[in-house]
């Protein structure tokens, strides 16, 4: 039972990073024992753990009788896309099958061999089908910490691109996903796909910002957030992104 609410204090906590709401379903088998593997005390004993463990940790979650995999109970997390789908995600899985099929055993403090007790732990599932569901869940537009691209330095034009290109190297060096929009086109245009591609900070430079050692920083979706000291958005970006902070509006 310690080991179980290890598992689930592990899949929480990954949640609650993602800032995603969680369902809790404690997937039993039904009725049609004969779908299902190993020996009913077997099961009834780990349904029952299960159940105890969840009531312990006062989680709040429903009982599904027919979900169970046909080795064992499972706790199955599911979450809520953007879009309202149910996905389900992490899974703990609790299994006295695979132990005899494989006969398996380990020597106790007793000396004497014991069967183990399998407990299957997926926190994310698979990574790939977790990815898909973060990028739903966030609708593409990621917290400052999770961004591919975290920030965007774009320069008024050519004479300032060796500028941006020094403030780049200084972002690389706190780990800052950084990128340089170099193309020979309007500041307009440049801000415009920074949106689109959902950045969450653009720093504009310009001969202003040049001559007094600041950026014009713009934020995604808020704007204009004014002109700062390139040592103080420094200071800022990171400790934004080790706080690890989500925004307040995230679908849930």
């Amino acid at each position: 039972k310690d080991e179980i609410k290890n598992c689930i204090d592990l899949t929480k906590y990954v949640f609650e990073t993602f800032d995603m709401k969680v369902d809790i379903r404690l997937s039993f088998r039904d009725e049609k024992v004969e779908k299902y593997g190993g020996d009913s005390e077997y099961w009834e004993r780990a349904q029952r753990e299960i159940k105890e463990v969840a009531d312990e940790l006062e989680l709040d979650y429903v009982i599904a009788p027919g979900e169970a995999s046909f080795y064992g109970p499972k706790i199955d997390f599911i979450i809520k896309d953007a879009l309202g789908r149910k996905w389900q995600v992490g899974t703990i899985q609790v299994d006295y099958v695979m132990p005899e099929r494989f006969d398996l055993t380990f020597v106790g403090s007793d000396n004497q061999k014991h069967r183990p007790v399998i407990i299957h732990r997926a926190p994310f599932g698979s990574m790939e089908r977790f990815t898909s569901i973060l990028i739903e869940h966030f609708a593409g537009d990621f917290p400052v910490w999770l961004s591919p691209v975290q920030v965007m330095i774009i320069p008024v034009s050519d004479q300032f691109v060796e500028l941006a290109d020094s403030y780049e190297q200084e972002l690389k060096e706190i780990d800052v996903r950084v990128e340089v929009d170099r193309r020979n086109d309007q500041i307009g245009a440049k801000i415009r796909d920074a949106e689109k591609r959902k950045i969450p900070y653009m720093l504009i430079i310009g001969e202003r910002e040049a001559n007094s050692g600041t950026v014009s920083v713009r934020r995604h979706r808020h704007g204009d957030q004014g002109s700062l000291n390139f040592s103080d958005f420094l200071s800022k970006v990171g400790t934004e992104i080790n706080s690890r902070e989500n925004p307040p509006n995230l679908n849930k």
